[in-house]
């Protein structure tokens, strides 16, 4: 008998759940419900490199004759960080915890990586053969890797369904008596 999928799982989760024992498709599955928070971080990471270096880029061009570059980073930051909460907070993490605790600790972790940024631009762009854009690239990328450990344990810290973080895929308490 198959254990019965979690309550707390969503509609996705539950028709994902029953193809656990499927031939070929039952290892994929498994494998999204063991490592379930970190591949969505990967996915909700890839979707906030991207959303957050298209506002940045498209302010730089916008802006980049009229602000320095500096100020332009600190103008698309709060785009980018609002747009990686929401993410974060309902697809990945899916916690419960207040938002007024939450937004401003989850914010603290970016403002960490902001200063990061605001420091090591002007000493790249000097050094680095490459573009504003290129380095911008390059940041974002390490910034998503960086920031996991943060979220984890720090900006969501207690807001989680299940103690250990991750939502549970196998409950033996829940098998079906069938």
């Amino acid at each position: 008998m198959q254990p019965a999928a979690p309550a707390t799982s969503n509609r996705f989760e539950r028709r994902l759940h029953g193809l656990r024992a499927h031939p070929i498709l039952g290892r994929p599955v498994r494998l999204y419900f063991r490592r379930r928070e970190q591949l969505l971080y990967l996915a909700v990471g890839g979707w906030n490199t991207v959303f957050g270096y298209s506002v940045w880029a498209l302010l730089q061009y916008l802006l980049g004759d009229h602000l320095h570059y500096l100020v332009v980073i600190v103008l698309s930051w709060p785009f980018a960080v609002l747009n990686a909460y929401l993410g974060y907070r309902y697809i990945v993490f899916r916690s419960r915890g207040p938002v007024l605790k939450e937004l401003p600790r989850f914010s603290l972790v970016y403002l960490a990586t902001l200063l990061v940024n605001l420091a090591l631009l002007p000493i790249a762009l000097r050094v680095l053969p490459f573009n504003i854009y290129v380095i911008q690239a390059l940041f974002t990328g390490i910034v998503v890797v960086c920031s996991y450990l943060g979220h984890k344990h720090y900006s969501f810290r207690g807001g989680h369904p299940s103690d250990a973080g991750d939502m549970p895929f196998y409950d033996p308490t829940t098998v079906s008596k069938d």
